[in-house]
């Protein structure tokens, strides 16, 4: 019998052999197609289940001392079900793989190619099976395996914007001290960023998404405030150069009124006894003190400004030890300038200081009496205590010979203690 066309028709056999061997190559496309489908289903779960699991670990130590934060509350059985899965799929490919070897060659016997079917189509049929499972995993824990992937996701940006940022602090550094400016503390803080973002990198490629995200805020903290001291540098250092040109000036005036001091302190010792002077007796060794402390930090501060790189937070620290020393010998000057005048004032016009008593007196009494009865009783007792105060002061002012400087010390003491008792008696 011939086919068409007048060609001999193939053999019952032949067809058949033919049927099979399409058949065995249809199952070898089918399960082929089957495991790239598995294949990119499983492609990023592994890194997604582990990157779930570290972040719903439990609050565990951060880097630096410190805790990983936004942990995801991964359910018990995710860690249980994967391992189940991950091994039922890596059998079932296994198995693939073992039926694409044991059929690579064509027409080995009559019968390969019926095997070859058989075993390809049940290849198949599994890695389909597995791929629905795959698909109800990642449906069951699609919302915990997103949000991991959120978190190292955000890791990842946290890392970045953390290496942007010690790049912009260390390029800021490099323009200051191309200007003459340094600050000694910055490096600690640019070590700091460095030491936390390799930290943190290091924690993302080994998927502690959490850890790297908390390192990684770490250095940008560091970063961050290294760059904010070296932008401030300049204007700093042009404040402290206009604060060393003023106290060497002060340091002048400081000089002619310590001298002046010992005109002071001989008045005193020549008009009145020790008692009404005793604190600012040693006013002039306090103030020479102070000065010669105001002079050893000017000539630090002066050499720093004259260094070839200006260490600015330096020069500040030295700035203000040098006006802290002058305000010192300004105090002890004010000191016991101060008690000469108001002893010589007293003695002259000891009235006008009893007046000023009397005259607080006499308003806290006023003040007294314009509260309600039940809170004026709660300090009418301290205020009498005061007020029987002010006739003996008025008798040592009219003594023979007035200890002015008791006088003044009680004329303070009463005039201070109304004064406390008012502002407790108005915030009460």
């Amino acid at each position: 019998m011939s086919g068409l066309g007048g060609a001999p028709a193939p053999r019952w056999w032949r067809r058949d052999r033919e049927a099979v061997a399409r058949e065995a190559a249809t199952a070898r496309e089918a399960a082929a197609a089957a495991m790239l489908e598995l294949d990119a289903a499983l492609a990023d779960l592994p890194d997604a289940v582990a990157a779930a699991e570290e972040a719903g670990a439990g609050p565990g130590p951060g880097v630096g001392g410190g805790r990983a934060q936004h942990r995801i509350p991964a359910p018990d059985s995710l860690a249980r079900d994967w391992r189940d899965l991950s091994t039922h799929a890596d059998a079932v490919i296994g198995h693939y793989l073992q039926a694409l070897s044991n059929h690579a060659a064509d027409d080995v016997g009559e019968s390969a190619p019926a095997r070859a079917a058989a075993d390809l189509g049940a290849a198949a049929t599994a890695l389909r099976e597995v791929h629905g499972q795959v698909l109800r995993f990642r449906e069951q824990y699609g919302e915990v395996l997103a949000a991991a992937s959120r978190a190292r996701t955000a890791a990842g940006d946290a890392v970045s914007a953390a290496h942007a940022a010690l790049t912009g602090a260390l390029a800021a550094l490099a323009g200051a001290a191309g200007s003459g400016l340094t600050d000694a503390g910055v490096q600690p803080l640019l070590d700091e960023a460095t030491a936390a973002l390799t930290a943190a990198e290091a924690a993302l490629a080994e998927r502690r998404s959490a850890d790297a995200a908390t390192a990684a805020a770490r250095a940008s903290r560091a970063a961050g405030a290294a760059a904010d001291r070296v932008r401030g540098l300049a204007e700093r250092a042009a404040e402290v150069r206009r604060g060393a040109a003023s106290v060497r000036t002060r340091r002048e005036a400081l000089g002619t009124r310590h001298e002046r001091l010992a005109s002071v302190m001989s008045e005193l010792r020549r008009r009145y006894p020790l008692s009404a002077w005793a604190d600012v007796e040693r006013a002039p060794q306090r103030a020479g003190e102070a000065l010669a402390q105001a002079d050893a930090a000017l000539a630090a501060l002066t050499a720093v400004l004259a260094a070839p790189a200006l260490d600015v937070p330096e020069a500040a620290a030295l700035l203000a030890r040098v006006r802290a020393a002058a305000g010192r010998v300004d105090d002890e000057v004010r000191a016991a300038t101060s008690r000469l005048a108001r002893l010589d004032a007293v003695r002259s016009d000891p009235g006008s200081l009893l007046g000023e008593v009397q005259r607080a007196v006499v308003d806290a009494r006023r003040f007294l009496g314009g509260l309600p009865e039940d809170r004026a009783r709660r300090f009418r007792r301290t205020f009498e205590d005061l007020a029987r105060r002010l006739p003996p002061l008025e008798e040592a002012v009219r003594a023979e010979r007035p200890d002015w400087g008791a006088v003044l010390r009680e004329a303070d003491s009463i005039g201070q203690g109304l004064a406390a008792l008012v502002r407790t008696a108005r915030a009460d």
